[in-house]
């Protein structure tokens, strides 16, 4: 357990949610409270906490809540809105550029954030050169499907490269599963009833050893055959 400014050693990984970083130290401060947890090469704070933070890189899955000419007010989970510029996407110019809706789905990377100012967003994915017409970019409007919240912490899980039960899930189903760094996730499955089901595995998994986590799909496995 720690607190918020305990001190929390680094060893060479990087700071996580919930741990501040000081420049060329070993070490860093703990700016949540919660269970300190070391995946990989990122230390980071877990807890319950909801109420996202905005840190420059993060990918996020935002709720479009207002839109003008120039720019698109989106919900991130934080304590106020960020923006996306509307020529922020792949190629986009003034004549061709996406035309969000309030209420749509964006996946976006954290362009610039910083506590005194309006955070902002981006969609241009800067691994590939096709224009978001395509529908092949990894950053955009995500259609379908349904968005549900997690706290901070299982969307971090689920973000781990050997999350148990995303791969144990993609052995049986077909589906698509967006994660954003906020707490909120996408999901699209072939149908409404695989859907809702998978919600409620992804959402039972998270407190659940990796042994109840197989006899839960296994289970529903069962009820597809």
């Amino acid at each position: 357990m720690c607190l918020p400014g305990d001190r929390v050693p680094l060893d060479g990984a990087c700071a996580g949610v919930g741990v501040a970083a000081e420049g060329g130290e070993s070490f860093g401060f703990a700016t949540a409270a919660g269970v300190l947890r070391r995946t990989g090469e990122v230390v980071s704070v877990e807890n319950l906490r909801k109420r996202y933070i905005p840190r420059e890189g993060d990918f996020v899955v935002g709720v479009v809540t207002q839109r003008s000419s120039e720019v698109y007010k989106v919900d991130i989970r934080a304590p106020s809105a960020a923006y996306l510029p509307t020529m922020a996407f792949n190629a986009a110019t003034r004549k061709n550029r996406p035309a969000l809706e309030v209420g749509s789905l964006v996946y976006a990377r954290v362009q610039s954030a910083h506590p005194d100012l309006d955070t902002e967003l981006s969609c241009i994915d800067p691994e590939t050169k096709k224009a978001w017409t395509t529908g092949e970019v990894l950053l955009g409007e995500l259609r379908g499907g349904l968005s549900f919240e997690v706290p901070l912490s299982a969307a971090q899980r689920l973000l781990d490269a050997e999350c148990f039960v995303l791969d144990r899930l993609g052995q049986d189903f077909a589906y698509e599963l967006c994660v954003g760094g906020n707490g909120r996730i996408w999901l699209l499955a072939p149908g409404a009833r695989e859907t809702v089901l998978l919600l409620q595995v992804i959402k039972r998994s998270f407190g659940m050893t990796d042994a109840q986590i197989e006899v839960m799909i296994q289970k529903m496995v069962e009820i597809f055959t």
